[in-house]
């Protein structure tokens, strides 16, 4: 990799936070409530907002890979078609930057979002949660983890020594918890007051962020830039019943009653009633409010080492979280709105870019490009990703995708033929204009009426005509690039990754 000049000045600290799970339109209805993410509304007025930004996958692993290597799924090969493993060939911007001389950092409550996934290559310190503080959170393992939680989803991680080993019991206590959401909670609330870490307003996920971010930012030099990562995990399932608003008796009993089972739904043994999905959407809707306090405890820790007026903060998600919306519950499956659509703020150093809604379709391949332009680099990742502070390109921009991958082998052995055949498919959605085209693997193409200032949950067909034909096109021929890529297992990694991505 060349080393360009720097721009001249300062060179800014970056502050990359991904909210995982979290919707684009949710988020922006919970952020006009009164009263509601006080700090974010505050936030949002100093930002650039891209209320057309599209998430690159449908799931965290390849949604990551995209937004580190600034490629698409089919160009990084991080998906279940290949063994979502980021392999050591494609660059990231962590990587860049460092060769920058920047310090590097990575906290992430996802324990997706870690070294046995090669997401933590190029940064210097790696801190990542456990499957035991997701669903435990009165836990904190405050220290580098490599969970093995056992079971088929995570089969192809690798087993690394002294990671928690496979265990039918464990895993069969954690699907439980998701059925019975009142004996996981009410566990939270025991085990937290027993500990003493219990409160209606913290019931955070892996709260060692925090405290290891700013340890980490105190020990770097003043004058040596500094780029940190971090995935905040409150919005994706299971959830608590309070997440920082104390409940009723009457209202934690509807929740309690209520399954949030991912697995079962999967296999078609979860028919959710519609009251069923109301409680859980509330209960994702609280837990956005809980990432407000945590993104303000982030800009503090910025404020408090004197960096926060010289950073470049990026707000985003790696997907969507669907709540039965064309019947497609929570996210992985499918590309349709819910899912596919993300927030994205950018707030500038010292904010001379404020209040601006850029209103062309932005996709997660933008942000390490427009991240590489702090230090003098017009290019990286994808060629058509662009410069999120630059005006968008005038004439007819470049269309943003989002792909889905199916289901990993060996996942859900018992599920019926058809329940399988109807999940584990490939599938392209193509942004362009005011359309959005799908090409799904059994060759069908539908084309829907759009626009990135705004995301319906269940958008209209579009009218028969030249452009729907032209963006339907455009979305087979990517998925016949992703079946290719594919084909050719460009990025398939050394052989231990390959057998790990088979299962064993």
């Amino acid at each position: 990799m060349s080393t360009p000049s720097r721009p001249s000045g300062s060179p800014p600290n970056v502050l990359l936070v991904v909210l995982d799970c979290v919707r684009s339109d949710l988020f922006e209805t919970t952020l006009s409530r009164d009263g509601a993410m006080p700090f974010l509304r505050a936030l949002v007025a100093e930002s650039l907002t891209f209320p057309g930004a599209v998430s690159t996958a449908s799931w965290t692993v390849p949604g990551h890979a995209s937004l580190f290597t600034g490629l698409y799924p089919w160009d990084h090969g991080a998906h279940y078609r290949l063994g979502p493993i980021l392999t050591a060939e494609p660059p990231t911007i962590a990587e860049l930057l460092r060769s920058q001389g920047y310090a590097t950092a990575f906290y992430s409550a996802n324990a997706y979002v870690q070294p046995s996934t090669g997401l933590t290559r190029g940064f210097e310190e790696a801190y990542w949660g456990g499957g035991r503080e997701f669903f435990l959170r009165f836990l904190s393992m405050q220290q580098a983890t490599c969970p093995d939680l056992g079971g088929p989803a995570l089969a192809w991680l690798p087993k690394k020594p002294g990671g928690e080993r496979p265990s039918p019991i464990r895993d069969f206590a954690m699907n439980s918890f998701t059925r019975l959401p009142g004996v996981w909670d009410g566990m939270n609330r025991v085990g937290g007051r027993v500990n003493g870490t219990y409160a209606d307003d913290a019931q955070e996920i892996c709260p060692w962020v925090e405290p290891q971010l700013d340890g980490w930012l105190g020990r770097q030099p003043s004058d040596r830039p500094a780029f940190a990562f971090v995935n905040l995990f409150e919005a994706h399932e299971p959830y608590l019943a309070a997440a920082g608003h104390p409940l009723g008796l009457r209202r934690w009993m509807s929740f309690a009653g209520a399954t949030q089972d991912p697995v079962l739904w999967v296999n078609g043994g979860w028919h959710p009633k519609a009251r069923e999905i109301e409680v859980v959407r509330e209960a994702y809707v609280r837990s956005l409010e809980t990432i407000d306090r945590r993104v303000r405890q982030l800009v503090e820790i910025f404020r408090r080492h004197d960096r926060w007026e010289n950073t470049l903060f990026v707000l985003t998600s790696d997907h969507g979280q669907a709540f039965l919306e064309r019947d497609s519950l929570y996210h992985r499956f499918r590309v349709d709105e819910p899912i596919a659509r993300i927030p994205l703020w950018i707030r500038t150093p010292g904010a001379r870019q404020r209040g601006v809604r850029d209103r062309e379709w932005a996709s997660l391949i933008d942000v390490p490009r427009t991240i590489a332009g702090l230090v003098g680099r017009d290019t990286f990742g994808d060629p058509s990703a662009r410069s999120l502070l630059d005006p968008a390109p005038d004439g007819s921009p470049p269309p943003v995708y989002c792909m889905t991958d199916g289901i990993p082998a060996g996942e859900a052995p018992s599920m019926p033929a058809e329940r399988r055949k109807s999940l584990d498919r490939l599938e392209v959605a193509a942004y362009r204009g005011s359309l959005k085209g799908v090409a799904r693997e059994d060759g069908t193409v539908e084309v829907f009426r759009v626009s990135p200032d705004r995301c319906p949950v269940s958008p209209e067909l579009a009218p028969a005509g030249a452009e729907r034909d032209a963006v339907g096109e455009i979305a087979r021929q990517a998925l016949d690039l992703a079946k290719a890529r594919i084909a050719s297992h460009q990025y398939h990694g050394s052989v231990e990754h390959r057998i790990a991505g088979w299962g064993y």
